[in-house]
């Protein structure tokens, strides 16, 4: 889940946690470069967010990239479970697809984690978003 300490990681900031994790997948640190590539900014911009995040503990720099830091791992896996929830819940309420991707980026962080959890209780633990991807799992099972 993520982790509580954390504050003011604002969208484009998770923007920049996503696409280091998905630069490193391959095994090598995410070049500033590429991050400025996937978050369609200037590399002098990208560095800045990964500045802010690596004095928040989220990411790391070492000799040849940057990675995410455990904590930044815990904040990726959360941020997208409730991403995913959001989504499910959405979806099956009748929204399209589409539009229940862009609603769920929108709520983000800004649902606590009870709250969050009772959501998917309500929904018997999905396992799966509506696009087929998993839903990782939480800490809690909160009963309605």
């Amino acid at each position: 889940m993520k982790p509580k300490s954390v504050s003011g990681v604002s969208k484009r900031d998770l923007d920049c946690i996503e696409a280091v994790h998905s630069l490193s997948l391959s095994g090598w640190p995410a070049r500033v470069k590429d991050v400025a590539f996937r978050m369609k900014v200037t590399s002098p911009t990208a560095l800045q967010f990964l500045g802010k995040l690596v004095e928040a503990d989220l990411i790391e720099k070492g000799p040849s990239g940057y990675k995410l830091t455990v904590s930044g791992l815990e904040y990726f896996n959360g941020a997208t479970r409730e991403h995913r929830i959001f989504e499910t819940l959405l979806v099956r309420n009748g929204l399209p697809l589409e539009d229940a991707c862009e609603v769920s980026s929108s709520l983000t962080g800004k649902v606590n984690e009870t709250v969050l959890e009772n959501l998917c209780a309500h929904m018997s633990h999905p396992d799966k978003c509506p696009h087929g991807r998993p839903i990782p799992g939480g800490t809690t099972h909160v009963r309605p």
